[in-house]
């Protein structure tokens, strides 16, 4: 039983009215508090109620960015609907001694004391016997979220994480990923080969032998059903987005991640390596000489753009056969730092386009104190954010040429036999795509807005 955690009332009228479009549009919401007063924990469990009047909620709280001088949002996901449980009804079930302390306010946050915190729960689950189990798996979920202390870097499963959250972004912008990856389940105590994809809870819009893996999905490329170690769909009303987790290896034998991204709306490509930096003297480095795969996967990667660059041009049909850049492979640094459960972000790295990458490699900014070539923050300053890339790649700006699929085709071959575990991610044939960056009336979140400083 947790020792402390948050009561949240909405409020009346239209701020209820607000928060419960919030929870039935995103399966969360969001709400500012007073630091000094509420002392919000990276993650708890919270009581909601949307009128002041019962707890209709419990979710799980969680520390967000600041807003102003003594103001922090929090936001509350993992909601779990309560039926309408009365105050009077809680306050009526409290010892006396606890029952003139309840006194939940009729709008804003509120923290009970420790032990009235513990009696409103029992009373709460008591009360509603059917979420007993969920309430448990909530609290699974807020210890998970606690970093286990020395855990400092993290395995393949931090950048099989990146790269499903990465897909998830350029589907449907971070208000999507945060919350599918928000309901991610603990990490598994001896993850094999798929160990993040299997967190996804309740989020799949269909079961997994009804998932194609042909060329319906992944044009030009055959995926063997005997690769496929995980599958997820989700859908954003309009179009699905196809998730596959490829790896002939075990996680320990995996020699490293690759994401390919294939937009059906734009009939192209977006190939994407990992690599891993490492904590040198002057912060994150990478050294293309201390791994041993770098040079063979290079130049896989170039002769790969050799083909595609010798195929006949196709004529342009539109205005979706447009990029500011044809070229499909691009290089993802990640700084390996593990995630904790309900960890909703990305993470941090930088990413770099083939052709960049490839003059970095013979570039004097590059060359380390011995005479290696050593990437930094510091010295490559060209490069994509994760939200930029995530942009461009939504909205078609970069990615193959269309008609390009089949040339593309080997890499899936090619990538599993390397050892290498590969995530393919694709959306359906629907170019009435919803943007689900922005709100109904068109406005884009602070930081999914391209124009924003954020």
């Amino acid at each position: 039983m947790p020792k402390s955690g948050l009561w949240i009332t909405a409020g009346a009228g239209k701020l209820a009215d607000a928060v419960a479009n919030s929870i039935q549009s995103n399966d969360q919401f969001s709400t500012t508090v007073t630091q000094s007063r509420i002392k919000p924990r990276l993650a708890e469990i919270a009581l909601v109620s949307l009128q002041g009047t019962s707890v209709d909620y419990v979710g799980i709280s969680q520390v967000g960015r600041r807003v102003a001088t003594g103001q922090v949002t929090i936001a509350i996901s993992n909601l779990i609907g309560i039926d309408d449980l009365p105050c009077d009804e809680i306050e009526a079930k409290l010892a006396s001694r606890f029952s003139k302390s309840f006194d939940p306010p009729l709008e804003g946050a509120w923290r009970p004391t420790p032990r009235l915190w513990e009696e409103v729960l029992k009373i709460v689950r008591a009360e509603r016997p059917g979420a007993i189990q969920k309430f448990d798996e909530l609290n699974r979920m807020v210890a998970a979220s606690r970093p286990a202390r020395g855990r400092i870097a993290g395995g393949l499963e931090v950048f099989e994480r990146d790269a499903i959250a990465s897909a998830l972004q350029t589907f449907g912008g971070s208000a999507f990923r945060k919350r599918v990856l928000r309901r991610a389940g603990p990490p598994p105590r001896n993850p094999a080969v798929a160990p993040f994809l299997s967190q996804l809870r309740e989020i799949s819009v269909r079961e997994d032998p009804q998932i194609t893996h042909d060329q319906s999905t992944f044009p030009g490329m055959a995926v063997a059903r005997r690769d496929v170690v995980g599958s997820v769909v989700l859908t954003n009303g309009v179009e699905d987005l196809t998730i596959l987790n490829c790896n002939r290896q075990p996680l320990e034998r995996t020699l490293g991640v690759d994401l390919i991204y294939y937009s059906h709306r734009f009939e192209s490509f977006v190939l994407v390596q990992y690599k891993r930096m490492s904590e040198g003297k002057r912060g994150a480095e990478y050294r293309p000489g201390n791994d041993p795969s770098h040079e063979k996967e290079l130049q896989r990667m170039i002769a790969a753009e050799e083909v595609l660059g010798q195929l006949p041009k196709m004529k342009d049909t539109g205005t979706s056969d447009f990029r500011l850049s044809g070229r499909p492979f691009y290089i993802k640094l990640c700084e390996p730092k593990a995630k904790a459960a309900l960890d909703a972000g990305m993470v941090s790295g930088m990413y770099v386009p083939l052709d960049l990458w490839r003059s970095l490699l013979d570039s004097p900014e590059a060359v380390g104190p011995k005479g290696g070539v050593v990437i930094t923050w510091d010295n490559c300053v060209r490069r994509f954010s994760n939200g930029e890339f995530t942009n461009l790649l939504r909205q078609g700006w970069i990615g193959s040429a269309s008609g390009e699929s089949k040339a593309l085709s080997r890499i899936v071959e090619e990538v599993l036999s390397s050892g290498r575990m590969l995530v393919l991610a694709a959306t359906t044939a629907n170019r009435l795509s919803k943007d689900l960056r922005r709100d109904h009336i068109g406005r884009f979140a602070a930081e999914d807005d391209p124009a924003s400083a954020i």
